[in-house]
């Protein structure tokens, strides 16, 4: 890891008031702290592209430390200015969550992470996937930062962000009785069209999952494997049978061979692989819905986003 001094040239503090843990108070408290030993200043985005375009102006102007306060949403559309920058993400974790600071290490609890970002900090360089999805005439790119999911993993997410109050109030339990309602109503009859490909291997499903740290997301700290991904796994779902969910937990539980269940294929030591469907598809990335589309190209960037994570020293 990196070590950065007390004293940084210039900060910016990102916040979201709508994440579940937010306060006046813990935000007013943050800019006190960080003023100590930064030229801090704040800002309120009305919208997810609004934090993009604030934080990548910042960066190009110069500012050396972007701090998102939110959950991983308000985090997921920062760190979008940052990715290949030598700007680096504070996180001050006030949302429902939290996943990526819990998988970086970062601290959990707000306070703690404004003391560590008021003070001299130890960063690390973590990886990205770099994804570029095409519909007929309209094309986007995106940093990943933990996960992301094609299809039958973006209709979960879908479906439970048609209840924020639930996802609020029960994160990962809310999306678990979504997921198992979806494949319900929805899943258990989607015929298998689209086409994942990687390393001269092709496959069609209905979607897919795909895994580039050592613990994935959307199964609390279940891997989809064991170990880490070097660099992704991908889990491509074939088809989803209400039936089968008893034995996917079974398989997470026992050590991540998910690829052991009838129905799912999973793919190790993946660098890149493309998903391409007749119809467009959507396409979630750390549980925000980007966009339906008919292509999609994902590469492994390693080393490609610089995160504060403990005190220096």
């Amino acid at each position: 890891m990196e070590l950065y001094p007390a004293v940084m040239s210039s900060a910016l503090l990102i916040a979201n008031p709508a994440a579940s843990q937010f306060t006046g108070g813990l935000h007013r408290s943050a800019m006190r702290a960080l003023a100590k030993h930064h030229d801090v200043r704040a800002e309120w985005p009305r919208s997810s592209a609004e934090s993009e375009r604030i934080a990548a102006e910042a960066v190009a102007d110069g500012t050396e430390l972007v701090v998102a306060m939110g959950g991983d949403g308000v985090v997921h559309h920062v760190a979008q200015g940052l990715v290949n920058t030598s700007a680096v993400l504070g996180i001050v974790p006030v949302g429902t969550t939290n996943v990526l600071a819990r998988i970086l290490g970062a601290p959990s609890k707000p306070k703690k992470a404004v003391r560590i970002l008021s003070k001299g900090f130890e960063a690390k360089r973590v990886p990205t996937l770099e994804v570029v999805g095409r519909s007929y005439q309209a094309e986007f790119h995106r940093s990943v930062l933990f996960s992301m999911g094609v299809g039958a993993d973006a209709a979960v997410v879908h479906a439970a962000e048609q209840d924020p109050l639930r996802k609020r109030s029960f994160g990962s339990v809310h999306y678990a009785r979504t997921a198992i309602s979806t494949i319900r109503k929805d899943l258990r009859k989607r015929p298998p069209t689209v086409t994942v490909t990687a390393n001269g291997r092709e496959v069609n499903g209905i979607g897919l999952l795909a895994q580039f740290h050592d613990v994935y997301s959307y199964l609390g700290r279940r891997p989809l494997i064991v170990g880490n991904p070097d660099p992704i796994a991908v889990l491509v779902i074939e088809e989803l049978k209400l039936r089968r969910v008893p034995a996917i937990l079974k398989a997470s539980r026992r050590g991540g061979n998910l690829g052991s269940v009838e129905g799912l294929t999973l793919w190790r030591d993946v660098e890149s692989f493309e998903v391409a469907s007749p119809s467009p598809v959507e396409v979630q990335a750390d549980g925000e819905l980007l966009a339906a589309v008919t292509e999609l190209d994902v590469t492994f960037q390693p080393e490609s986003l610089t995160v504060a994570v403990s005190i220096a020293g």
